[in-house]
């Protein structure tokens, strides 16, 4: 498929502290919605910033934040030997069950 009918992709990045979820248009790189652990809003309400709860919080949030902006689905490519478990899943569950497909 071209780009053109999957004009948003996910960007993620799992640090040992904190997890970080971006969602951009590839026509230009703008980024139209971003969560991450980091934020004090989400900060407060969880025990770890790192853990697997804490990246299905980043993926609800996430979700809702796009789906505000008019993005119904995202584009999400693994990178080579990445597997799908743990905070990867558990974000991209939730995003999914918030409301925002994997295209």
């Amino acid at each position: 498929m071209s780009s053109a009918l999957k004009p948003y992709s996910l960007k993620l990045f799992l640090s040992n502290k904190y997890t970080y979820a971006q969602i951009v248009r590839k026509a230009d790189g703008h980024i139209v919605a971003a969560a991450s652990t980091i934020e004090k809003s989400l900060r407060q309400d969880l025990s770890s910033t790192s853990d697997k709860v804490a990246s299905t919080k980043v993926g609800d949030v996430l979700a809702k934040r796009a789906l505000e902006k008019g993005v119904e689905g995202v584009e999400w490519k693994r990178k080579q030997g990445q597997r799908y478990h743990g905070k990867i899943a558990a974000l991209l569950t939730q995003m999914t069950a918030s409301g925002l497909q994997l295209v």
